[in-house]
């Protein structure tokens, strides 16, 4: 692992050398150690968590701390379990929507905040001084970005939130990419592993199968055998090879492997996806928008 710096960097030394790690590890397990140590050079974090609004509620996408354990996430269930949240003047400012310029920013400093249990078991057992939060849209939802300094980095200096308020929008377009590659996988893999989805799929392909071989053919792509097709839908197994027979003639294929092939492709034409080749190589179609 690279060196950490200890004190924040100018814009540009952080840019060249934490950000390649952090377009690097998009869609990884690694892109949160990467984005917490480029929040790190850049504006003193020590922990940030990345998350989203669902119906009006906060839902984790990833937590990472600089020290690599598992405290950003811990505080963040806690937030969430307690609903803290909803007593939190940064995520009511996040819901009320996204500023003209696409991009909302509101720190705290938590030592102004009230004293209660809030404050004490979220940022004092932690030692915890500000909290910057950035948020955005992406698709017909908001995600948002906490970041967090300690007490011993005390407030960011004017210096300090000009350079991160300077490389917000394009901070926030990387997390927007990162989380709809999550997203994308996500769908894919229902794809792949939902009956009913398979079934759906093959209801609104571009061409129209007969129910029953549709049926046979949902269930090749599920990975049902022969067999388990024939006691599924309660005919003979030679009657699946003739259904399976008739549909790869429409369908002008020869094999499961193109059958699976045909299948995705009209998938991701469904879902708004790029075709099967594409998807592979480029599972995050859309940058956050700002």
């Amino acid at each position: 692992m690279r060196d950490r710096l200890s004190a924040p960097s100018e814009p540009s030394s952080a840019l060249f050398q934490y950000l390649p790690g952090v377009i690097d590890s998009l869609g990884d397990d690694r892109f949160g150690q990467e984005l917490v140590a480029f929040l790190n050079a850049t504006c003193g974090a020590e922990h940030c968590t990345l998350f989203r609004f669902s119906d009006q509620k906060p839902s984790e996408i990833l937590a990472a701390s600089r020290d690599g354990t598992d405290t950003a996430h811990r505080q963040f269930s806690l937030f969430l379990s307690n609903a803290y949240w909803r007593e939190d003047a940064g995520i009511a400012a996040a819901l009320t929507g996204t500023p003209d310029s696409g991009l909302g920013m509101k720190r705290t400093d938590i030592q102004a905040l009230p004293a209660s249990d809030h404050r004490n078991r979220l940022y004092g057992r932690t030692h915890i001084r500000e909290r910057i939060l950035l948020w955005g849209t992406i698709g017909d939802s908001t995600i948002a970005l906490s970041i967090l300094r300690p007490e011993e980095r005390g407030l960011a200096s004017d210096g300090e939130f000009s350079n991160l308020s300077n490389i917000a929008a394009t901070l926030m377009s990387l997390v927007g990419k990162h989380t709809d590659i999550i997203d994308s996988r996500a769908r894919f893999s229902l794809a792949l592993t939902s009956l009913a989805e398979i079934e759906m799929t093959m209801e609104r392909a571009d061409i129209q199968l007969p129910k029953r071989e549709a049926q046979v053919c949902a269930r090749i792509v599920f990975g049902i055998s022969t067999a388990g097709i024939a006691i599924d839908l309660g005919v003979g197994e030679e009657t699946v090879m003739t259904y399976r027979k008739r549909a790869y003639q429409r369908l002008v294929i020869g094999s499961q492997r193109e059958l699976l092939l045909w299948y995705i492709e009209q998938w991701a034409a469904l879902n708004g996806r790029h075709s099967y080749r594409e998807h592979v190589a480029n599972p995050g179609p859309s940058l956050l928008s700002h």
